[in-house]
């Protein structure tokens, strides 16, 4: 036992109040004279009421409590005792001519933590008495330390649930600003081509409304994950800034030459944007930090290629694209035929969606074009809440 602790309780001992029952006087004087000139306070009580009382209004740290009593008897006067929460942890020894084995049983079955036979041994009795109310100082500075524990792990996870609050708003913070320097990075590529209107607010939308919608059946994809492709997806052709105006800004039809000039915009893109992650470090934070890089730089490398190979920069088809830039695709393509150019009309949403439903398979990832059907009727309320006023 902790020393300090030890010294504390010896302490505590000397001052604490013990009540003796019994119904002969000369075994209270007895016991008083036991117990007289060690610093406790003694009280008296002659019968089981009057015990009662006296609990009642002082409440003793420990009572020696006789069990052959007129009226009340020490196992009823234990149980009352016992059976009030205001008192139930008061220790109780029992004093009394009573030694049968089946005597001390009933009486420690009623909730007595000790049990002294009549006559007892002046001796026995101080170091019974010495022993519980030891007992007891360390129940009660067990029970305040475990209160104080519990307030400060009440502390801690308050302060835990603050700071990870804290945390949380910083780092919305760092994602609102990452995605305001991402959306200002693609505006400025957009501004190099005046028919593109609100293309890079709408891609955002459907390809979150498809994503979800994969969800719904796909465990691997994460709100974190749609977040992040959404944000990204704006970045899909950054690789124009590297085509000339004349072939960018052309308002016909391109020639092969011109198209073979074009196509090098995801490759150029997803290039540039290696680079710029390169920069940004190679140690695992700062990957992880640049995460949304390496979403950007699959969304833009891929989101040309076409599910049966056919498409560029690399001829990569099926599940070798990402799901990312397979997203990106059908939203773009979408796009592209619903908005009015002035080399074109738009379509309506029918022949789109008619065009979108015959590349399953070739153009597009099939489990797109599905999420697609599922959808188009929230792909119709952007494409018509977000449209351009040129159109």
């Amino acid at each position: 036992m902790d020393e300090t602790i030890q010294r504390t309780c010896e302490v505590r001992e000397a001052s604490e109040c013990i009540l003796m029952v019994d119904d002969n006087v000369t075994n209270l004087q007895v016991l008083s004279q036991t117990l007289a000139g060690r610093g406790h306070r003694l009280l008296a009580a002659k019968d089981g009421e009057a015990a009662l009382s006296i609990v009642a209004k002082a409440r003793p740290d420990l009572i020696l409590l006789d069990i052959m009593m007129p009226g009340m008897d020490g196992f009823e006067v234990c149980r009352r005792l016992k059976s009030d929460q205001a008192t139930t942890d008061i220790p109780i020894i029992f004093l009394s001519a009573l030694g049968q084995t089946e005597d001390k049983v009933r009486g420690l079955e009623a909730g007595a933590v000790d049990y002294i036979t009549k006559p007892f041994q002046p001796e026995e009795v101080i170091a019974r008495v010495h022993t519980h109310l030891t007992l007891r100082c360390l129940q009660r500075q067990l029970e305040v330390a475990n209160s104080e524990l519990r307030d400060l792990n009440e502390n801690l996870e308050q302060k835990v649930r603050e700071r990870t609050r804290e945390l949380e708003e910083e780092q919305e913070k760092v994602v609102k600003a990452q995605n305001a320097i991402i959306f200002a990075m693609a505006k400025l590529t957009e501004s190099r081509d005046d028919d593109t209107g609100k293309h890079l607010e709408r891609i955002e939308k459907y390809v979150e409304i498809l994503a979800r919608e994969l969800k719904k059946t796909d465990d691997t994809i994460t709100d974190q994950w749609i977040a992040q492709v959404k944000a990204t997806s704006s970045l899909h052709d950054i690789g124009k800034v590297g085509i000339p105006d004349a072939v960018l800004q052309k308002p016909g039809r391109l020639t092969p030459e011109e198209r073979k000039v074009i196509e090098l915009h995801p490759e150029i893109g997803g290039d540039t944007l290696g680079q710029v992650r390169e920069k940004m470090g190679t140690t695992d934070a700062e990957l992880k930090a640049t995460e949304y890089l390496r979403r950007a730089m699959e969304i833009t490398y891929g989101h040309h290629e076409k599910w049966d190979g056919s498409g560029y920069p690399y001829g990569t088809g099926g599940e070798g694209i990402a799901l990312s830039a397979r997203l990106v695709a059908v939203a773009d393509v979408y796009d592209a035929l619903v908005s009015k150019r002035v080399y074109k009309s738009g379509m309506t949403h029918e022949e789109a969606g008619n065009i979108i439903r015959e590349g399953a398979g070739q153009h597009f990832d099939p489990r797109v074009v599905e999420a697609f059907n599922a959808t188009e009727n929230e792909f119709r309320r952007v494409s018509i809440e977000m449209g351009d006023k040129a159109e």
